[in-house]
């Protein structure tokens, strides 16, 4: 029998099983599945003799991922103050929270970016006069 894993199809049967075998190490080594859950591969090959002295082939070769880990994080909502413009920010140690903006007193303009609210120099206030 000259036949082997390797020349069936012309090596396409074992082109197909070392491509499926690099889906499988690509899987592994992507940092968004789990590292230890198992990976498979199915090799199937069907048999069907034609009664003329002939047996037709049909081969396939499947591989069985992990699909991406379960994540979480968390969103912050809050509407600028200057452009009624509703923002999400995603929370998190780098990243700097939104602030849930209120409505300006009187018509104070602000930085879009900090908040910050631009005041011009007015000298003192007095007091008495608001009383």
């Amino acid at each position: 029998m000259g036949l082997s894993f390797d020349t069936i199809d012309g090596g396409e049967l074992a082109a197909q099983f070392r491509r499926a075998l690099s889906e499988i190490g690509r899987n592994i080594m992507d940092p968004n599945t789990d590292p230890e859950a198992a990976r498979g591969m199915t090799v199937n090959m069907k048999f069907k003799p034609s009664g003329t002295g002939t047996i037709d082939i049909e081969y396939e070769v499947k591989p069985k991922l992990v699909g991406a880990k379960k994540a979480k994080t968390t969103f912050l909502i809050g509407q600028d103050a200057k452009t009624g413009k509703i923002e999400m920010r995603e929370y998190g140690a780098s990243r700097r929270p939104v602030v849930a903006a209120v409505e300006p007193v009187g018509q104070q303009d602000c930085d879009p970016e900090t908040g910050e609210i631009y005041e011009t120099s007015q000298g003192p206030i007095d007091l008495r006069e608001m009383a």
